[in-house]
């Protein structure tokens, strides 16, 4: 029941920001390529420190957000961190994790990095494998407020994901990105990461198709 709430306030959401076309489009019928990436935190991380991504931002907080019990201190606190309704906290009840950069107790850039196959499917429901047995994780739901967008918020982040996957032993990140969103993948690519597929994803009703071409 709590995942038909969800998904109607997502559909709710697409519908006020993105329009009924969309909302139709994306309920109804889907296709798009995409390109899968794959990022080792121990390479991330090599020969660079954290000062080396700090943003220059007056009042700039980072929490990390593993649990709905530390979401509600921090809401408690002020912090605007509830920003999509049950999304949010139905990630953190499957294991997803909320990497948040504040400015004074504003939500300046969130991302999420899923820790079990449950929360993938809350962070990236794209079909691409991820072994979590073997110590991968899966890496998605990246936004940032179009006040801070082009500010280093993302290379901040992304380190400080990386850097909490290296101290547990995270051998390997995975993620995708959609072919046309172009400033992401110049983002990753400097940032690292290796793009290891291409795959195409359709969906007509409830009939879905996924195809990934592997990449040399």
């Amino acid at each position: 029941m709590r995942r038909q709430i969800v998904l109607l306030r997502r559909a709710k959401q697409i519908f006020q920001t993105e329009g009924l076309v969309a909302l139709l489009r994306r309920g109804f019928a889907f296709r798009a390529t995409y390109y899968l990436y794959e990022h080792s935190p121990s390479e991330r991380l090599k020969g660079r420190t954290e000062a080396d991504f700090m943003p220059k931002i007056q009042g700039l907080t980072f929490e990390i957000v593993s649990t709905n019990q530390e979401a509600d201190e921090l809401a408690a606190e002020g912090l605007e961190f509830r920003s999509q309704d049950g999304i949010d906290r139905e990630r953190l009840d499957r294991g997803a994790v909320a990497f948040c950069a504040f400015v004074e107790k504003e939500l300046a850039h969130i991302g999420w990095v899923a820790m079990t196959e449950e929360a993938k499917k809350m962070v990236d429901s794209l079909p691409y494998k991820v072994d979590f047995a073997d110590n991968e994780v899966c890496m998605g739901g990246v936004w940032t407020n179009p006040k801070y967008r082009r500010m280093g918020l993302l290379a901040y982040t992304d380190f400080k994901e990386h850097q909490f996957l290296k101290e547990r032993g995270i051998v390997k990140s995975r993620a995708s990105i959609v072919a046309t969103n172009i400033a992401s993948q110049r983002g990753v690519a400097k940032f690292g990461a290796k793009m290891y597929a291409e795959a195409h994803y359709s969906r007509v009703l409830w009939w879905k198709s996924w195809k990934e071409k592997p990449l040399a």
